[in-house]
């Protein structure tokens, strides 16, 4: 075949060029998903931009991955959602968003009452990223819910066992320093991973503030690059120690179990278990709210 002149050269060579950097792209695509695959890791359940009647899919694991980014003024802390839902929150023992979609409406004690799942994303807004609540029936909701909604409507994974064994937060500081704190940082401000305590980590009414939960975060979980290695007695003496450290403060929190039936290791006193004369629990300390 015989090129015709100059223009055509460069028009055959700029051809071949984009076609040789497409197959570069898919190969190291392809490599990586492979090699993420070998190291156990999981990759992210959205492959299009499709929408679903409730949103984006696609712009729903953006703001999910990227919260503080995404939305600067509903975040009151460093973290995103992922940082405790992991890989995209399709982990089976990392509070998996699996099948979650189709739960709900349902009851929960917390709320004493019915609770939608905007209602329940709201709830970790406020509480586990100590945000501003989103608009129910906004966009970045509908997004957040369609990308939910995405991941279907199977059932959710077997929960891990729970660790309930007692913590020694003495006992803790020392797990903390040779397991966590090269990821954590030294005073838990979050180096390659997220903040545990001080301002930029999660509020005391959050889900992950309580001790069984943490400790079974841990156990299951942590550290990211040997999961499962701690004995529960371990991953129990950490969160005893790292729920000893400031964390922010969330008002209205005494609202909480309005039929006086709080979880035993629930951070901090509920108007109702008080009048059922339920024990208070220690106090913890507490930092100013970022937001309100």
């Amino acid at each position: 075949m015989r090129w015709r002149g100059r223009a055509d050269v460069q028009r055959r060579l700029g051809a071949a060029l984009a076609i040789a950097l497409l197959v570069a792209s898919t190969s190291a695509v392809v490599t990586y998903s492979l090699l993420r695959h070998e190291r156990g890791e999981r990759t992210s359940p959205v492959t299009s931009a499709a929408d679903t009647s409730r949103g984006d899919v696609r712009r729903g694991h953006a703001l999910l991955t990227a919260f503080r980014d995404s939305l600067p003024s509903n975040s009151g802390n460093g973290l995103r959602c992922t940082s405790c839902h992991l890989d995209d929150g399709v982990r089976p023992t990392a509070l998996p968003w699996l099948g979650t979609a189709s739960r709900y409406p349902r009851y929960r004690s917390r709320r004493g009452s019915e609770e939608t799942l905007a209602q329940r994303v709201n709830e970790c807004v406020t509480r586990s990223l100590a945000g501003r609540a989103l608009d129910e029936g906004g966009r970045d909701m509908r997004d957040i819910l369609a990308y939910l909604d995405s991941l279907g409507p199977a059932a959710r994974p077997a929960v891990p066992d729970s660790v309930k064994v007692a913590g020694a937060v003495a006992a803790g500081e020392r797990v903390y320093a040779g397991e966590c704190a090269r990821c954590h940082g030294a005073n838990g401000e979050g180096l390659v991973a997220p903040a545990v305590w001080g301002a930029a980590s999660y509020a005391v009414s959050a889900g992950m503030a309580r001790q069984i939960t943490l400790a079974s975060f841990v156990r299951h979980n942590m550290p990211y690059d040997r999961a499962g290695t701690l004995t529960d007695q371990q991953a129990a003496d950490v969160a005893a120690y790292v729920l000893a450290k400031p964390r922010q403060d969330h008002a209205g929190k005494e609202r909480d179990w309005p039929k006086g039936d709080p979880p035993s290791d629930v951070a901090y006193s509920t108007t109702a278990a008080l009048a059922a004369g339920k024990p208070d629990p220690a106090p913890r300390p507490l930092l100013p709210r970022f937001v309100q």
